[in-house]
C-alpha cells in the first residue's frame, strides 16, 4: 500500500509544480488539487452499477464525477475517504445534483453489486458503486494511472488485502480527468474545486 501511496505523492507533487499552465479553463489556477494540464482524455467505459443500471462515462457530460478505487473490506483508506466524500456532498448543497460520487471496486471477486450497494449506502444513498469484471480492472486502473495488488495475509484463496492507489480523481463536465487529490486532502478543498468547476462558488 505505502509503495503505491509514495509513488502517487511524487507524481502529484510534480503535477502541482508544473500543471495548470496550458489549460483553457479559466478556473484552473484557483484549484486546490493537483491539476492535469491539459486534462487527460479518458476512454469511455460502461460498468454495471449499484443503481441497477449500467453506468456509462460519456452519459454524464455536464456533471463532475469524483471517482475512487477501493474495496468493501478495506480497513483504512476507503472508509475514511468515503466519509470525507459524504462531507463534500453534504456541503455542496444544491450543486450536488450535478455531482456523482463513484466507488469502483478493485476486488470484484469478493465485491458483488449487492454488497457494494450496502457499503456505499452507509455513507450516502446517492453514492454509486461500480463493479468491473476481473479481467477489466487493470485496464480501468491504467487509464487513471492507478494500481492495485493483492497482499495475502492467510492461507485461504480469499485471505488477502488489496494494496491500492488511494487517490481521489475528479472528472470534469467534459468527461476528462482534470484533478487528483492525495489521501487526506481536506473535504473543504474538494468542495472549493467542485464549486469552481460548476461555476457555483460565491
Amino acid at each position: 500500500m505505502w509503495r503505491f501511496y509514495s509513488l502517487m505523492i511524487g507524481i502529484l507533487l510534480l503535477l502541482t509544480g508544473c500543471g495548470a499552465m496550458n489549460s483553457g479553463n479559466s478556473y484552473v489556477n484557483q484549484l486546490s488539487g493537483a491539476v492535469l494540464s491539459p486534462p487527460r482524455e479518458l476512454d469511455d467505459f460502461t460498468l454495471m452499477s449499484t443503481t441497477g443500471e449500467e453506468f456509462t462515462l460519456s452519459e454524464h457530460q455536464g456533471e463532475v464525477i469524483l471517482l475512487f478505487f477501493g474495496y468493501r473490506t478495506c480497513p483504512d483508506f476507503c472508509p475514511t475517504t468515503m466519509a470525507e466524500l459524504q462531507r463534500v456532498y453534504s456541503d455542496l448543497g444544491e450543486p450536488a445534483d450535478r455531482v456523482k460520487i463513484v466507488f469502483v471496486t478493485v476486488d470484484p471477486e469478493r465485491d458483488s453489486l449487492e454488497n457494494l450497494e450496502q457499503y456505499t449506502s452507509i455513507f450516502n444513498e446517492d453514492f454509486i458503486g461500480l463493479r468491473p469484471e476481473t479481467d477489466d480492472v487493470d485496464d480501468l486502473l491504467e487509464q487513471f494511472g492507478a494500481e492495485a495488488e493483492r497482499r495475502f495475509v492467510g492461507d485461504g484463496p480469499l485471505a488477502y488485502l488489496v494494496d491500492h492507489t488511494a487517490t481521489l480523481f475528479l472528472i470534469n463536465p467534459q468527461g476528462q480527468l482534470e484533478v487528483q487529490y492525495l489521501y487526506g486532502t481536506h473535504y473543504s478543498n474538494i468542495v472549493h474545486d467542485v464549486s469552481l468547476i460548476l461555476g457555483t462558488s460565491g
